[in-house]
């Protein structure tokens, strides 16, 4: 999966080329739709953003019509949105955008850090503007870290009306319909 930055132009730019400013950094993961759950207000769909990892995204009940099971969509994380804490770490079951990673780019931004931070056995990476709780120092790169995400601050972009079929099965479609 690949994250960039968005700037508050609307431009995508590469993490190396600029820092953006702070109140401008968002986070763009790719995932897939996997379910979601239709209460009476909002639905929580489940977005498979990676190998192991599931982030769940609370919409209004009118605005999760556009997201079907299997169908691509982009997460537009805001810097904000993201927390890290320091501390002891849960060993049970995660859920609800809590997971564990590792910082490995602290880029100085005006009297902070943006904090960028690795997810523990995946690919991809989350950026936070906001300080790390808990922690009674600095931030160094190679801390572990709890990465929580706000269900409520996340956008969702359907990129595709069709559900996105597995490697495997598109060969095997190809084949038949050639």
């Amino acid at each position: 999966m690949s994250d960039k930055q968005l700037s508050g132009s609307s431009v995508i730019e590469e993490p190396e080329a600029s820092i953006p400013a702070p109140e401008s950094m968002i986070n763009l993961i790719e995932g897939v739709v996997h379910s979601q759950h239709e209460g009476l207000v909002h639905t929580i769909v489940r977005v498979r953003v990676g190998r192991r990892v599931d982030l769940l995204v609370k919409l209004a009940r009118d605005a999760a019509r556009c997201c079907i099971p299997g169908q691509s969509v982009m997460a537009l994380i805001p810097g904000t949105a993201v927390r890290f804490e320091a501390g002891l770490f849960r060993r049970s079951r995660q859920r609800l955008n809590r997971w564990y990673g590792r910082i490995v780019l602290l880029t100085p931004l005006g009297e902070g850090y943006g904090i960028t931070t690795k997810l523990h056995g995946e690919d991809w990476t989350l950026t936070s503007t906001m300080p790390i709780l808990g922690s009674s120092y600095p931030p160094r790169t190679w801390d572990s870290v709890n990465v929580v995400v706000d269900l409520q601050t996340i956008v969702l972009l359907p990129q595709e009306r069709m559900p996105r079929l597995a490697p495997k099965a598109l060969a095997r479609f190809r084949q038949v319909f050639q």
